[in-house]
């Protein structure tokens, strides 16, 4: 384990050295596949995909080192029974820390780390009754995207993005897999 420590270490160390090394801000947009880890026992129908969207903004420090803060739409996810349906639309306001890992003159790696404010709004009718709440909480997110450089300032970059929705205690892994460009200015 202490091996496989000084190893990641230095990888990251000679990464970093080879990492661009000028200051700049960026945006980025994307959209693709959301799903949702729900428990659906008892419901008849369940749909636990739909498509989703983000929007990031960061600031590359060097080194590819950045901050970034984002939102995400991970859609609506729903489940019903003969007599009950419930629909849940989770999103996701975020700040955290990127780095950026160059594979290639053209390819490259971006990891994300950080704290989202997750709110998922949830509905439900039953019969001719219907009622709908939200609910908030801090969770940490986490990210993957493999970039490819178009040019010098644009990107293209599949990428997956994680957290957790949480309502009424039950608590659900949202995940986007996504397709999208990064602007850099």
């Amino acid at each position: 384990m202490k091996k496989q420590t000084i190893v990641l270490a230095a990888l990251l160390a000679a990464t970093a050295a080879h990492a661009e090394s000028q200051a700049h801000g960026y945006i980025g947009t994307a959209g693709g596949v959301s799903h949702a880890n729900l428990d659906c026992t008892g419901s008849t129908s369940c749909d636990t995909s739909d498509t989703g969207a983000k929007l990031v903004g960061g600031y590359n420090f060097g080194n590819g080192f950045s901050l970034e803060a984002g939102y995400i739409a991970f859609g609506k996810f729903k489940a019903a029974d003969a007599t009950m349906s419930v629909a849940i639309k989770p999103t996701a306001l975020m700040l955290g820390a990127a780095f950026a890992l160059p594979l290639s003159t053209d390819w490259g790696m971006n990891v994300r780390l950080g704290v989202a404010q997750v709110k998922t709004q949830a509905s439900a009718t039953l019969g001719t009754l219907s009622g709908s709440d939200s609910e908030s909480k801090a969770k940490v997110y986490a990210g993957l995207g493999l970039t490819y450089a178009i040019t010098q300032s644009v990107k293209l970059e599949l990428g997956v993005d994680s957290t957790q929705a949480q309502f009424a205690g039950e608590k659900g892994t949202l995940r986007l897999v996504s397709l999208g460009a990064i602007f850099a200015f």
